[in-house]
Protein backbone atom coordinates (compact mmCIF):
# COMPACT_ATOMS: atom_id res chain seq x y z
CA UNK A 1 0.00 0.00 0.00
CA UNK A 2 2.54 2.49 0.99
CA UNK A 3 4.49 1.79 -2.08
CA UNK A 4 1.51 2.70 -4.39
CA UNK A 5 1.54 5.35 -2.55
CA UNK A 6 4.73 6.61 -3.20
CA UNK A 7 4.43 5.70 -6.96
CA UNK A 8 0.90 7.99 -7.36
CA UNK A 9 2.68 10.76 -5.59
CA UNK A 10 6.11 10.31 -7.81
CA UNK A 11 3.62 10.02 -10.70
CA UNK A 12 2.08 13.54 -9.82
CA UNK A 13 5.21 15.19 -9.14
CA UNK A 14 6.57 13.87 -12.79
CA UNK A 15 3.38 15.35 -14.12
CA UNK A 16 3.00 18.68 -12.73
CA UNK A 17 7.39 19.18 -13.73
CA UNK A 18 6.29 18.20 -17.10
CA UNK A 19 3.39 20.50 -17.59
CA UNK A 20 5.44 23.54 -15.71
CA UNK A 21 8.27 22.82 -18.49
CA UNK A 22 5.65 22.46 -21.07
CA UNK A 23 4.53 25.75 -20.62
CA UNK A 24 6.79 28.33 -22.86
CA UNK A 25 8.79 30.53 -20.46
CA UNK A 26 8.07 34.54 -20.41
CA UNK A 27 10.45 37.20 -19.50
CA UNK A 28 9.19 40.65 -18.72
CA UNK A 29 11.49 43.59 -19.17
CA UNK A 30 11.25 47.25 -17.47
CA UNK A 31 9.38 49.34 -19.22
CA UNK A 32 11.20 52.12 -21.06
CA UNK A 33 10.33 55.89 -19.68
CA UNK A 34 7.58 57.08 -17.46
CA UNK A 35 8.65 58.95 -14.53
CA UNK A 36 10.79 57.17 -11.07
CA UNK A 37 10.26 53.69 -11.58
CA UNK A 38 6.58 53.67 -13.16
CA UNK A 39 8.57 50.93 -16.12
CA UNK A 40 9.58 48.68 -13.39
CA UNK A 41 6.09 48.84 -11.53
CA UNK A 42 4.28 48.21 -14.57
CA UNK A 43 6.53 45.41 -15.51
CA UNK A 44 6.20 43.76 -11.50
CA UNK A 45 2.35 44.23 -12.32
CA UNK A 46 2.20 42.46 -15.57
CA UNK A 47 4.03 39.38 -14.02
CA UNK A 48 1.13 39.48 -11.44
CA UNK A 49 -1.65 38.50 -14.15
CA UNK A 50 -3.65 35.68 -14.51
CA UNK A 51 -3.75 35.27 -17.83
CA UNK A 52 0.05 35.52 -18.24
CA UNK A 53 0.82 32.90 -15.56
CA UNK A 54 -2.29 30.25 -16.73
CA UNK A 55 0.00 30.11 -20.15
CA UNK A 56 3.82 31.16 -19.40
CA UNK A 57 6.03 30.15 -16.71
CA UNK A 58 7.35 33.47 -16.14
CA UNK A 59 11.32 33.96 -15.40
CA UNK A 60 12.64 36.22 -12.61
CA UNK A 61 15.79 38.58 -14.41
CA UNK A 62 18.65 37.92 -13.27
CA UNK A 63 21.92 40.35 -11.93
CA UNK A 64 23.47 40.07 -15.24
CA UNK A 65 20.31 40.94 -17.11
CA UNK A 66 19.82 43.74 -14.29
CA UNK A 67 23.15 45.15 -15.20
CA UNK A 68 22.94 45.34 -18.71
CA UNK A 69 19.47 47.17 -17.99
CA UNK A 70 21.48 49.57 -15.89
CA UNK A 71 24.22 50.17 -17.80
CA UNK A 72 22.56 50.84 -21.27
CA UNK A 73 19.93 53.35 -19.00
CA UNK A 74 16.85 50.83 -20.70
CA UNK A 75 15.19 52.53 -18.28
CA UNK A 76 15.31 55.78 -19.94
CA UNK A 77 16.05 55.00 -23.54
CA UNK A 78 12.65 55.24 -24.87
CA UNK A 79 12.87 52.72 -27.51
CA UNK A 80 15.04 49.43 -28.31
CA UNK A 81 15.80 46.81 -30.95
CA UNK A 82 13.84 43.67 -31.07
CA UNK A 83 17.77 42.33 -31.13
CA UNK A 84 18.56 43.84 -27.73
CA UNK A 85 14.59 42.66 -26.36
CA UNK A 86 15.72 39.32 -28.03
CA UNK A 87 19.21 38.97 -26.33
CA UNK A 88 18.11 39.81 -22.57
CA UNK A 89 15.53 37.06 -23.57
CA UNK A 90 18.16 34.65 -24.44
CA UNK A 91 19.89 35.46 -21.38
CA UNK A 92 16.86 34.99 -18.93
CA UNK A 93 16.31 31.19 -21.30
CA UNK A 94 12.85 32.34 -22.23
CA UNK A 95 10.79 31.95 -25.01
CA UNK A 96 9.05 34.85 -25.11
CA UNK A 97 10.00 38.89 -24.03
CA UNK A 98 6.95 41.54 -23.28
CA UNK A 99 8.50 44.18 -23.21
CA UNK A 100 7.53 48.65 -24.23
CA UNK A 101 7.59 51.91 -23.27
CA UNK A 102 5.63 55.07 -22.00
CA UNK A 103 5.23 58.66 -22.99
CA UNK A 104 3.62 61.30 -21.92
CA UNK A 105 0.64 63.24 -23.67
CA UNK A 106 -0.36 66.18 -22.38
CA UNK A 107 -2.64 65.05 -19.29
CA UNK A 108 -2.27 61.35 -19.86
CA UNK A 109 0.67 58.78 -20.42
CA UNK A 110 0.79 56.59 -23.22
CA UNK A 111 1.96 52.99 -22.59
CA UNK A 112 2.83 50.68 -25.03
CA UNK A 113 4.10 46.66 -24.75
CA UNK A 114 4.66 44.05 -27.40
CA UNK A 115 5.50 40.61 -26.96
CA UNK A 116 8.32 39.28 -29.03
CA UNK A 117 9.32 35.74 -30.08
CA UNK A 118 13.04 35.31 -28.85
CA UNK A 119 14.14 32.88 -31.79
CA UNK A 120 12.44 34.16 -34.22
CA UNK A 121 12.63 37.85 -33.36
CA UNK A 122 8.23 38.28 -34.60
CA UNK A 123 6.36 40.70 -32.82
CA UNK A 124 2.99 38.48 -32.26
CA UNK A 125 1.12 41.34 -30.96
CA UNK A 126 0.69 44.19 -29.09
CA UNK A 127 -1.54 46.51 -27.41
CA UNK A 128 -1.18 50.50 -25.90
CA UNK A 129 -3.54 52.39 -23.32
CA UNK A 130 -3.76 55.82 -21.88
CA UNK A 131 -3.84 56.43 -18.00
CA UNK A 132 -3.56 59.10 -15.92
CA UNK A 133 -1.62 58.03 -12.85
CA UNK A 134 0.19 54.72 -12.05
CA UNK A 135 -2.35 53.48 -9.80
CA UNK A 136 -4.75 53.27 -12.89
CA UNK A 137 -2.75 51.12 -15.09
CA UNK A 138 -4.25 47.97 -12.42
CA UNK A 139 -7.32 48.37 -14.09
CA UNK A 140 -6.04 48.00 -17.80
CA UNK A 141 -3.67 45.27 -17.16
CA UNK A 142 -5.59 42.74 -17.51
CA UNK A 143 -7.72 43.33 -21.13
CA UNK A 144 -3.53 44.39 -22.34
CA UNK A 145 -2.55 40.39 -21.15
CA UNK A 146 -5.18 38.90 -23.01
CA UNK A 147 -4.69 40.91 -26.34
CA UNK A 148 -0.91 39.57 -25.69
CA UNK A 149 -1.75 35.86 -24.78
CA UNK A 150 -4.08 35.45 -27.34
CA UNK A 151 -1.39 36.12 -29.67
CA UNK A 152 0.52 33.01 -28.51
CA UNK A 153 -2.63 30.51 -29.90
CA UNK A 154 -2.32 31.54 -33.25
CA UNK A 155 -0.38 29.75 -35.44
CA UNK A 156 2.18 32.12 -37.80
CA UNK A 157 4.28 29.65 -38.71
CA UNK A 158 1.87 29.90 -42.39
CA UNK A 159 2.27 33.45 -42.43
CA UNK A 160 4.15 35.76 -44.92
CA UNK A 161 7.14 37.43 -43.27
CA UNK A 162 7.00 41.38 -42.92
CA UNK A 163 10.37 42.96 -42.29
CA UNK A 164 9.34 46.44 -40.59
CA UNK A 165 12.06 49.43 -43.09
CA UNK A 166 13.05 52.22 -41.33
CA UNK A 167 10.77 55.04 -41.61
CA UNK A 168 11.67 58.14 -43.61
CA UNK A 169 10.73 61.56 -41.37
CA UNK A 170 10.94 65.10 -42.80
CA UNK A 171 13.61 66.79 -40.82
CA UNK A 172 11.18 70.18 -40.54
CA UNK A 173 7.68 70.38 -39.15
CA UNK A 174 7.43 67.02 -38.28
CA UNK A 175 7.59 65.70 -34.34
CA UNK A 176 10.06 63.33 -35.04
CA UNK A 177 9.16 61.32 -31.52
CA UNK A 178 5.28 61.12 -32.26
CA UNK A 179 6.14 59.82 -35.96
CA UNK A 180 7.99 56.95 -34.28
CA UNK A 181 5.38 56.43 -31.31
CA UNK A 182 2.80 56.38 -34.81
CA UNK A 183 5.26 53.65 -36.59
CA UNK A 184 5.54 51.44 -33.29
CA UNK A 185 1.74 51.74 -32.85
CA UNK A 186 1.01 50.81 -36.67
CA UNK A 187 3.60 47.61 -36.88
CA UNK A 188 1.02 46.85 -33.68
CA UNK A 189 -1.86 46.98 -35.29
CA UNK A 190 -0.44 45.47 -38.14
CA UNK A 191 0.54 42.63 -35.93
CA UNK A 192 -2.79 42.16 -34.66
CA UNK A 193 -4.74 41.53 -37.30
CA UNK A 194 -2.89 38.20 -37.93
CA UNK A 195 -2.20 38.45 -41.83
CA UNK A 196 1.48 39.08 -41.45
CA UNK A 197 4.58 37.76 -39.63
CA UNK A 198 5.94 41.26 -38.25
CA UNK A 199 9.65 41.20 -37.86
CA UNK A 200 10.45 44.68 -36.47
CA UNK A 201 13.43 46.63 -36.86
CA UNK A 202 16.79 44.64 -36.00
CA UNK A 203 20.20 45.40 -35.90
CA UNK A 204 20.64 43.19 -39.04
CA UNK A 205 18.47 45.91 -40.88
CA UNK A 206 20.91 48.28 -39.77
CA UNK A 207 23.82 46.57 -41.12
CA UNK A 208 21.75 45.77 -44.43
CA UNK A 209 21.63 49.74 -44.96
CA UNK A 210 25.10 50.42 -43.78
CA UNK A 211 26.11 47.94 -46.18
CA UNK A 212 23.93 49.00 -49.32
CA UNK A 213 25.00 52.93 -48.24
CA UNK A 214 21.64 53.41 -48.42
CA UNK A 215 21.43 57.38 -48.19
CA UNK A 216 24.23 57.86 -50.64
CA UNK A 217 23.71 55.14 -53.45
CA UNK A 218 20.91 56.72 -55.30
CA UNK A 219 18.43 54.14 -54.38
CA UNK A 220 14.60 54.73 -54.58
CA UNK A 221 12.59 54.26 -51.19
CA UNK A 222 11.01 50.66 -53.23
CA UNK A 223 14.41 49.86 -54.49
CA UNK A 224 15.80 49.86 -50.89
CA UNK A 225 12.97 48.34 -48.81
CA UNK A 226 13.22 45.43 -51.60
CA UNK A 227 16.85 44.76 -50.72
CA UNK A 228 16.15 44.98 -46.76
CA UNK A 229 13.20 42.57 -47.34
CA UNK A 230 15.94 39.94 -49.30
CA UNK A 231 18.84 40.72 -46.34
CA UNK A 232 16.71 39.17 -43.57
CA UNK A 233 14.39 36.67 -45.79
CA UNK A 234 10.95 38.26 -45.54
CA UNK A 235 8.36 37.71 -47.86
CA UNK A 236 6.92 41.40 -47.42
CA UNK A 237 8.49 44.74 -46.41
CA UNK A 238 6.54 47.84 -45.04
CA UNK A 239 8.07 51.28 -45.78
CA UNK A 240 6.60 54.93 -44.81
CA UNK A 241 6.58 58.16 -44.32
CA UNK A 242 5.69 61.03 -42.46
CA UNK A 243 5.61 64.79 -44.36
CA UNK A 244 4.43 67.81 -42.84
CA UNK A 245 1.21 69.14 -44.92
CA UNK A 246 0.38 72.67 -43.64
CA UNK A 247 -1.38 72.47 -40.31
CA UNK A 248 -1.26 69.01 -40.83
CA UNK A 249 1.21 65.71 -40.82
CA UNK A 250 0.88 62.95 -43.55
CA UNK A 251 1.28 59.48 -42.55
CA UNK A 252 2.16 57.32 -45.96
CA UNK A 253 2.83 53.48 -45.77
CA UNK A 254 2.94 50.94 -48.65
CA UNK A 255 3.95 47.36 -48.14
CA UNK A 256 5.94 45.73 -51.09
CA UNK A 257 6.52 42.21 -52.46
CA UNK A 258 10.59 41.37 -51.91
CA UNK A 259 10.63 39.43 -55.25
CA UNK A 260 8.39 41.02 -57.67
CA UNK A 261 8.90 44.49 -56.10
CA UNK A 262 5.89 45.60 -56.67
CA UNK A 263 3.25 47.58 -54.54
CA UNK A 264 0.39 44.69 -52.66
CA UNK A 265 -0.99 47.53 -50.54
CA UNK A 266 -0.71 51.34 -49.80
CA UNK A 267 -2.68 53.69 -47.53
CA UNK A 268 -2.16 57.19 -45.94
CA UNK A 269 -3.51 59.27 -42.97
CA UNK A 270 -3.60 63.15 -41.82
CA UNK A 271 -2.88 64.17 -38.30
CA UNK A 272 -2.73 67.20 -36.54
CA UNK A 273 -1.84 66.13 -33.42
CA UNK A 274 -0.74 62.66 -31.93
CA UNK A 275 -3.45 61.65 -29.99
CA UNK A 276 -5.50 61.74 -33.51
CA UNK A 277 -2.45 60.01 -35.13
CA UNK A 278 -3.03 57.07 -33.09
CA UNK A 279 -6.56 56.39 -33.43
CA UNK A 280 -6.14 56.42 -37.09
CA UNK A 281 -3.22 53.97 -37.10
CA UNK A 282 -6.04 51.09 -36.88
CA UNK A 283 -7.58 52.12 -39.85
CA UNK A 284 -3.98 52.23 -41.59
CA UNK A 285 -3.35 48.75 -40.52
CA UNK A 286 -6.65 47.77 -42.32
CA UNK A 287 -5.92 49.40 -45.67
CA UNK A 288 -2.75 48.02 -45.83
CA UNK A 289 -3.74 44.35 -44.64
CA UNK A 290 -7.35 44.21 -46.04
CA UNK A 291 -7.33 46.62 -49.07
CA UNK A 292 -10.84 45.01 -50.51
CA UNK A 293 -12.62 45.34 -47.37
CA UNK A 294 -10.77 48.20 -45.69
CA UNK A 295 -13.39 51.32 -46.56
CA UNK A 296 -16.15 49.04 -45.00
CA UNK A 297 -14.32 47.65 -41.93
CA UNK A 298 -13.22 51.59 -41.72
CA UNK A 299 -16.85 52.64 -41.60
CA UNK A 300 -18.22 49.89 -39.08
CA UNK A 301 -14.69 51.09 -36.56
CA UNK A 302 -15.50 54.63 -36.78
CA UNK A 303 -19.26 54.14 -35.90
CA UNK A 304 -18.08 52.12 -33.30
CA UNK A 305 -15.94 54.86 -31.60
CA UNK A 306 -18.86 57.52 -32.29
CA UNK A 307 -21.57 55.53 -30.02
CA UNK A 308 -18.81 53.87 -27.90
CA UNK A 309 -16.97 57.25 -26.81
CA UNK A 310 -18.47 60.64 -27.70
CA UNK A 311 -16.54 62.44 -25.58
CA UNK A 312 -13.11 61.32 -25.61
CA UNK A 313 -11.92 62.32 -29.06
CA UNK A 314 -9.16 65.66 -27.81
CA UNK A 315 -10.66 67.95 -31.16
CA UNK A 316 -13.80 68.12 -29.16
CA UNK A 317 -14.43 70.12 -26.60
CA UNK A 318 -17.33 69.55 -24.87
CA UNK A 319 -16.97 71.67 -20.97
CA UNK A 320 -18.66 74.00 -18.80
CA UNK A 321 -16.64 76.92 -16.66
CA UNK A 322 -16.92 80.03 -15.21
CA UNK A 323 -14.48 83.30 -15.80
CA UNK A 324 -14.15 86.97 -14.17
CA UNK A 325 -12.66 89.48 -16.41
CA UNK A 326 -13.09 93.27 -17.37
CA UNK A 327 -13.59 95.76 -20.25
CA UNK A 328 -11.93 98.56 -18.69
CA UNK A 329 -15.02 100.42 -19.20
CA UNK A 330 -18.90 99.46 -18.16
CA UNK A 331 -18.74 96.77 -16.84
CA UNK A 332 -15.50 97.07 -15.17
CA UNK A 333 -16.41 93.70 -13.45
CA UNK A 334 -17.83 90.74 -15.55
CA UNK A 335 -18.53 87.35 -14.40
CA UNK A 336 -19.23 84.55 -17.12
CA UNK A 337 -20.93 81.32 -17.04
CA UNK A 338 -20.14 79.03 -19.85
CA UNK A 339 -20.47 76.42 -21.96
CA UNK A 340 -19.17 74.55 -24.71
CA UNK A 341 -21.09 71.68 -26.98
CA UNK A 342 -18.76 70.27 -30.01
CA UNK A 343 -20.46 68.28 -32.62
CA UNK A 344 -18.01 68.44 -35.07
CA UNK A 345 -14.33 67.88 -34.72
CA UNK A 346 -12.13 71.13 -34.71
CA UNK A 347 -14.95 73.82 -33.25
CA UNK A 348 -17.38 73.53 -31.14
CA UNK A 349 -20.39 76.46 -29.85
CA UNK A 350 -19.87 78.06 -27.16
CA UNK A 351 -22.94 79.09 -24.91
CA UNK A 352 -22.66 81.94 -21.79
CA UNK A 353 -23.96 84.45 -19.84
CA UNK A 354 -22.03 87.45 -18.97
CA UNK A 355 -23.37 89.31 -15.65
CA UNK A 356 -21.60 93.08 -15.45
CA UNK A 357 -21.11 95.09 -12.11
CA UNK A 358 -19.70 98.44 -11.77
CA UNK A 359 -19.64 101.62 -13.69
CA UNK A 360 -17.23 104.24 -14.33
CA UNK A 361 -19.79 106.58 -13.53
CA UNK A 362 -19.48 108.36 -9.98
CA UNK A 363 -22.75 106.93 -7.51
CA UNK A 364 -23.97 105.30 -10.09
CA UNK A 365 -25.58 101.66 -10.01
CA UNK A 366 -24.69 99.71 -12.88
CA UNK A 367 -25.39 96.02 -13.32
CA UNK A 368 -25.77 94.31 -17.27
CA UNK A 369 -26.33 90.95 -18.74
CA UNK A 370 -25.36 89.42 -22.05
CA UNK A 371 -26.63 86.12 -23.33
CA UNK A 372 -24.11 85.15 -26.00
CA UNK A 373 -23.47 82.10 -28.52
CA UNK A 374 -20.43 81.87 -30.21
CA UNK A 375 -19.00 79.58 -33.06
CA UNK A 376 -15.53 78.28 -32.34
CA UNK A 377 -12.89 76.68 -34.22
CA UNK A 378 -10.35 74.64 -31.90
CA UNK A 379 -6.93 73.18 -32.21
CA UNK A 380 -6.34 70.64 -29.80
CA UNK A 381 -2.73 70.23 -27.82
CA UNK A 382 -1.24 67.07 -27.71
CA UNK A 383 -3.88 65.20 -24.99
CA UNK A 384 -5.28 68.55 -23.31
CA UNK A 385 -6.56 72.37 -23.99
CA UNK A 386 -5.63 74.28 -27.11
CA UNK A 387 -6.27 77.16 -28.85
CA UNK A 388 -9.27 78.42 -30.08
CA UNK A 389 -10.96 81.31 -32.11
CA UNK A 390 -14.08 82.42 -33.43
CA UNK A 391 -17.57 84.60 -33.35
CA UNK A 392 -20.68 85.17 -32.41
CA UNK A 393 -23.46 87.30 -30.77
CA UNK A 394 -25.65 88.50 -27.77
CA UNK A 395 -28.01 90.47 -26.60
CA UNK A 396 -27.22 93.19 -23.84
CA UNK A 397 -29.37 94.47 -21.37
CA UNK A 398 -27.99 97.16 -18.72
CA UNK A 399 -29.62 99.31 -16.57
CA UNK A 400 -28.31 102.59 -15.05
CA UNK A 401 -29.49 104.29 -11.29
CA UNK A 402 -28.27 107.30 -9.84
CA UNK A 403 -30.86 108.56 -6.93
CA UNK A 404 -34.38 108.28 -8.53
CA UNK A 405 -32.97 108.17 -12.32
CA UNK A 406 -32.48 105.30 -14.29
CA UNK A 407 -31.78 103.85 -17.67
CA UNK A 408 -31.84 101.06 -19.44
CA UNK A 409 -30.23 99.97 -22.40
CA UNK A 410 -31.11 97.26 -24.35
CA UNK A 411 -29.08 96.25 -27.67
CA UNK A 412 -27.48 93.12 -30.01
CA UNK A 413 -24.08 92.54 -30.58
CA UNK A 414 -21.49 91.09 -31.80
CA UNK A 415 -18.41 88.92 -30.64
CA UNK A 416 -14.86 87.94 -31.87
CA UNK A 417 -12.90 86.07 -29.32
CA UNK A 418 -9.78 84.34 -29.16
CA UNK A 419 -8.47 82.18 -25.99
CA UNK A 420 -6.12 79.17 -25.02
CA UNK A 421 -7.32 76.89 -22.56
CA UNK A 422 -4.34 74.93 -20.59
CA UNK A 423 -4.41 71.16 -19.08
CA UNK A 424 -8.40 71.15 -19.66
CA UNK A 425 -8.59 73.11 -17.02
CA UNK A 426 -7.35 77.45 -16.91
CA UNK A 427 -8.69 79.46 -19.76
CA UNK A 428 -7.60 83.11 -20.52
CA UNK A 429 -9.89 84.60 -23.30
CA UNK A 430 -9.83 87.92 -25.19
CA UNK A 431 -13.29 89.22 -27.20
CA UNK A 432 -13.92 92.01 -28.81
CA UNK A 433 -17.44 93.34 -28.55
CA UNK A 434 -19.35 95.55 -30.77
CA UNK A 435 -22.70 96.99 -31.63
CA UNK A 436 -20.94 98.54 -34.44
CA UNK A 437 -21.74 101.95 -33.14
CA UNK A 438 -19.15 101.38 -30.13
CA UNK A 439 -17.08 98.86 -29.29
CA UNK A 440 -15.89 97.77 -25.79
CA UNK A 441 -12.88 94.42 -25.05
CA UNK A 442 -12.79 91.87 -22.33
CA UNK A 443 -10.11 90.26 -20.78
CA UNK A 444 -10.87 87.17 -18.98
CA UNK A 445 -9.39 84.45 -16.84
CA UNK A 446 -10.94 81.02 -15.43
CA UNK A 447 -11.78 77.75 -15.01
CA UNK A 448 -13.53 74.92 -16.64
CA UNK A 449 -14.20 71.43 -16.66
CA UNK A 450 -13.80 69.23 -19.81
CA UNK A 451 -16.36 65.99 -20.09
CA UNK A 452 -14.65 62.85 -20.70
CA UNK A 453 -15.24 59.54 -21.05
CA UNK A 454 -13.12 57.46 -18.41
Amino acid sequence: MRKKLLAVILLICCAAVAFSQARPRLGILPFAGGTSRDGETIARLFSFQQEINEIFTVVDRTSAVNAIIAEQNFQMAGYTDSDTIARLGRMLNADYVVSGHIRRLGDRNLVIATIINVETFEQLAGDFRTYRNIVEIRDLLPVMSQKLTAALRRNTLHLPGLAVAPFSIATTGVNRRDAETLAQILAIEIANTGAYAVLPRTTTIQAALRELEFQHQGYTAEEGAKRIGQAINADFVISAEVRSLGTMNMFTAQILHVEEGRQIARGTRDYRIVVDGIRLMEELALLLTDPENADARIAALQRERFRAAPLSDPAKLWSLGVTAGTSFADPWVTATVRGTIAPLRYSFFEIGLDVGFISGVEETHYYSFYPFVNYVLFLPFSGSGGWYAGFGGGFMAAEYRLDDYSESRKLPAMNFTIGINLGNFFDISYTLRTDFATASNKIAVGFSYRFKER
